[in-house]
């Protein structure tokens, strides 16, 4: 089956079906990642001060204070 064919099948799927494809398809990614969800956790866990980012660094971060919009 190609590409082309797979798009057009999807596209006719209701949305929810969609979503859970979707969702799926996160789930193939991350299992592809060695060691993807171990890593991410850690990150979250990390509670060393050294690390944080002030509301201001956070913002620059995100490019929210970027006043050329």
């Amino acid at each position: 089956m190609s590409i082309e064919a797979i798009k057009s099948e999807l596209r006719a799927l209701p949305t929810e079906e969609r979503r859970k494809l979707m969702a799926f398809m996160v789930v193939l990614e991350d299992e592809g990642r060695a060691d993807y969800a171990t890593k991410l956790a850690q990150k979250i866990d990390d509670r060393s001060p050294d690390r944080w980012l002030t509301p201001e660094q956070c913002e620059q971060e995100l490019k929210l204070n970027d006043d050329s919009k």
